[in-house]
């Protein structure tokens, strides 16, 4: 039931109660009533069958109209026994209209204000025709006044509840359709004939970026196209009007900026490729302004990156070195299955009886077995070695590490997954580069993170860069990424939970992490580490660099 609902009929059946009270206690008490007081607990007992109408029919507004109409007669032939104009009952004409504001139509509202105004115009015009009934004592008037203003005030706070109550089921309501809407992969939308876009529902932040906004920020207006690449607009122009004009649906793709930044701020705008599915539609519920045809609009990511699967729960997000060890173990333990697979294969052709092998094919399975064990051993080994780290309360191990061999270390052992994700390593050494006093396996554990996050998202088809730089306050490893399939460069918005984590690790051993910016090669990672980095640990992990971005020299 209707909280609205509810209220009305607990107020029907609670004044048809007081009804049946006060009834039986004046016959007792004072005799028989005035015909006023008659009048008066005749509507109160009235109430029932009204409460009985609106249970039947469901029909609020009607309820609460007749509800009010009724007063308003009754006030009225209590006006017109006792005095006309001048009646003490005149002043409850005021109550029928705040009455009728429990309805939620503006027409039963002016029907009751009418209603009122038209008795109280036949009661100033029509002359007094039936007899006066004996006029009631001279307190009454100031004690009818009292209560009508009470009267009033409990049908205002009755209306503040009845609204509040209204309020939460609708903040209920938006809430159960925000959960829902983040919960599925698209994001639909309604094309009014001017171009206005309205968001019907879908999770607009995920896919977008953006904070979920007030209400009616993204109602409508312009804001889609203002995002879209400047590229793909014509793209986009052109496919909504051929889907009006010639009806049926369209599916493209198109470059969204995403996130807060506009094009001009610090930085670049980052922009993210969704697919567009246009098409117009039939519906019951026909548009305001093109009538029975609506064109809808969905936008969703191709790659699926933020759908949940259907009976799976959500998992948590790994945090990166958990993530990035991961990743290692199961690579090296693909490479170790191979290897070791190969090793049982020669074994079982030595146990051939059948098969007789000469001296130079002894030889080379012995040298086959012997490079496949060697091949799953040094795997095991570069994972179990980089994969772990190590507590924030450990103790480094510092030594002397060869920062060209680590660099080509880390490549080596990154390049499978970067040959599945199409993306190519280069590493440019150091140019006589000093060795360092360091501890060896947090410096490649650090690299290894970064690299891989830049391995992920910089996209098939692109090169990470590694390039060993001497400065004068320290040697610099420089990652970038070049040559991607994208007029946009490389944007680390996306990687700052891997760099802030790296950061901390890297000033550990004395180094640091920033990134920067320079025109026309889009943002780089550059990590710091001093010849004696070792020596002056920072245990605590600050709060990474990336927030800080400084401005290079241009290209």
């Amino acid at each position: 039931m209707a909280p609205l609902h509810r209220s009305f009929l607990a107020g029907s059946f609670l004044c048809g109660a007081l009804a049946l009270l006060v009834l039986p206690l004046h016959l007792a008490l004072a005799g028989p009533p005035h015909a006023a007081t008659i009048l008066v607990l005749s509507w109160m007992l009235s109430q029932w069958p009204l409460a009985l109408y609106l249970s039947r029919s469901g029909s609020l507004n009607r309820a609460v109209g007749l509800s009010s109409g009724l007063f308003a007669v009754i006030v009225a032939t209590v006006c017109f026994l006792t005095g006309g104009i001048a009646s003490f009952a005149l002043v409850w004409l005021i109550v029928p209209p705040v009455e009728a504001s429990l309805a939620t139509s503006r027409k039963m509202l002016g029907g009751i204000a009418a209603l009122c105004s038209l008795l109280l115009a036949a009661l100033a015009a029509l002359p007094v025709s039936l007899p006066h009934f004996e006029p009631l004592p001279g307190p009454v008037r100031i004690v009818s006044t009292l209560l009508a203003l009470v009267y009033v005030g409990v049908l205002a706070n009755r209306i503040l509840l009845d609204r509040k109550q209204a309020r939460e089921a609708v903040n209920r309501s938006s809430q159960e359709r925000q959960l829902v809407s983040e919960s599925v992969s698209e994001v639909l939308c309604e094309l009014d004939v001017d171009g206005a876009v309205r968001v019907i529902g879908g999770p607009v932040r995920q896919l977008l970026g953006v904070a979920p906004l007030p209400a009616g920020a993204f109602s409508g207006g312009d804001w889609l196209f203002a995002r879209l690449h400047v590229a793909d607009r014509p793209l986009y122009l052109t496919k909504v009007s051929d889907v009006r004009l010639k009806g049926g649906s369209a599916c493209f793709e198109a470059r969204v900026r995403i996130g807060a930044s506009n094009p001009g701020d610090a930085g670049l705008a980052d922009y993210r490729r969704l697919e567009f599915d246009l098409r117009t539609v039939e519906a019951d519920v026909p548009s305001s302004v093109s009538g029975g045809k609506r064109t809808l609009l969905s936008i969703r990511d191709p790659e699926g990156a933020h759908s949940v699967a259907p009976h799976q729960p959500a998992e948590a997000p790994e945090p990166g070195a958990e993530k990035f060890s991961r990743v290692l173990l199961d690579h090296a333990a693909g490479e170790a299955r191979a290897a070791f697979a190969e090793i049982v294969a020669l074994s079982a052709r030595f146990g051939d009886g059948k098969w007789e092998p000469s001296q130079q094919g002894l030889g080379d399975a012995v040298v086959n077995i012997r490079k496949a064990g060697e091949s799953g051993l040094a795997a095991l080994n570069a994972a179990s070695e980089i994969g772990a780290g190590r507590e924030p309360g450990e103790e480094l191990d510092c030594g002397t590490v060869d920062l060209n061999s680590s660099l080509h270390r880390c490549a080596s052992l990154l390049k499978p997954i970067a040959e599945r994700l199409g993306v190519e390593i280069e590493v440019e050494p150091f140019p006589n580069a000093p060795k360092i006093h360091a501890d060896g396996k947090l410096l490649r554990q650090s690299l290894c993170l970064v690299l891989s996050d830049m391995i992920e998202t910089s996209g098939r088809g692109a090169a990470v860069n590694v390039a060993g730089v001497t400065a004068p306050s320290g040697l610099q490893i420089l990652l970038s990424v070049r040559n991607r399939n994208s007029c946009l460069s490389w944007s680390a918005e996306n990687s700052k939970p891997v760099l802030r984590f790296a950061n901390g690790l890297f000033e550990r051993i004395g180094g640091s992490l920033s990134l920067q910016t320079m025109l026309g090669h889009g943002v780089s990672v550059v990590l710091r580490l001093p010849p004696q980095s070792g020596r002056s640990a920072v245990p605590p992990v600050a709060e990474a660099a990336p927030d800080r971005r400084p401005r290079a020299q241009t290209a």
